[in-house]
């Protein structure tokens, strides 16, 4: 059974809410942090769907290159790393559109998926949904099932769903993995999808959460970030509840990840969701 293994690409100083005006002096280590990556994903045949940073396309073409040229999927994670519930529509337009604009420039292929920053995508952001099926968006994965300070949507499918926007067009939302609690408590899901997780979690529960919900006949998406296997990046003062997730056991992403390769079949979206995309193309 195929699932999906992604990766938001992004610099270390990009995910901890540090705005794009002052990333300048920050030390750029993606490239290095995405070569082992790409290196580990080799060694096992996995290949991924990369939600690539605009800024890191615009200062790293040749690293989007090389991803694109090792087989993996590329799709946007937008353009700032800012959340989309503290943007305007249009903002979020112009930074999709121009997002977009450096992928395909790059690549030579359309950009058919979409991850918000932080998952970002909430009840205060549905709106969103409507600009990216407009800018040409086949599938999401910004809609997080769970109860988050950041982000989350408790009550939404866990499962990928076709979701209709207000011009009548559909798109497929793909939230990344989490295993549903028993009643009585309803909507309240444990994220399991990577990430934190990945890194919170001892390997054989991260594995059994996966398998259970294997065994449910149901999809699992994986994601992680590149600066989650650089341990040795730069460590600045932030707040606990940013510290605490953004640095907690990065030496052991890398030895998770060489043993979910292991347990697990992994694709890129657009190879999983092949049928599905199909019917959705405009």
């Amino acid at each position: 059974m195929s699932h999906v293994f992604s990766i938001d690409v992004e610099d270390w100083y990009q995910g901890i809410e540090i705005p794009m005006e002052e990333w300048g002096g920050f030390e750029r280590r993606v490239e290095n942090s995405m070569t082992r990556l790409l290196d580990l994903m080799a060694k096992y045949d996995v290949r991924a769907t990369c939600f690539v940073l605009g800024k890191v396309a615009k200062e790293h073409p040749g690293l989007v290159q090389r991803i694109h040229e090792a087989g993996h999927e590329i799709a946007t994670h937008g353009y700032s790393h800012a959340k989309i519930y503290n943007l305007s529509p249009e903002r979020f337009r112009r930074e999709l559109q121009h997002s977009i604009d450096l992928i395909q420039d790059l690549t030579g292929e359309q950009v058919r998926g979409h991850r918000a920053p932080y998952f970002t995508i909430t009840e205060e952001s549905l709106w969103a949904l409507d600009i990216l099926r407009d800018e040409g968006i086949l599938y999401d994965s910004s809609i997080h099932p769970v109860f988050n300070y950041r982000y989350g949507i408790p009550n939404a499918d866990r499962q990928p769903s076709v979701i209709e926007s207000d011009n009548e067009a559909q798109m497929l939302e793909v939230p990344v993995a989490t295993y549903p609690l028993p009643d009585p408590l309803p909507d309240a899901n444990v994220p399991c999808g990577g990430g934190a997780y990945l890194r919170i979690y001892p390997y054989r529960l991260q594995r059994w959460f996966l398998r259970k919900i294997e065994e449910r006949g149901e999809h699992i998406s994986v994601y992680v970030h590149p600066w989650e296997v650089d341990p040795g990046h730069p460590k600045i003062d932030l707040p606990f509840q940013v510290s605490a997730t953004h640095y907690w056991n990065l030496d052991s992403t890398l030895p998770k990840l060489e043993r979910l390769f292991q347990d697990f079949v992994f694709r890129p979206y657009r190879e999983v969701f092949a049928d599905e995309l199909e019917t959705l193309s405009p």
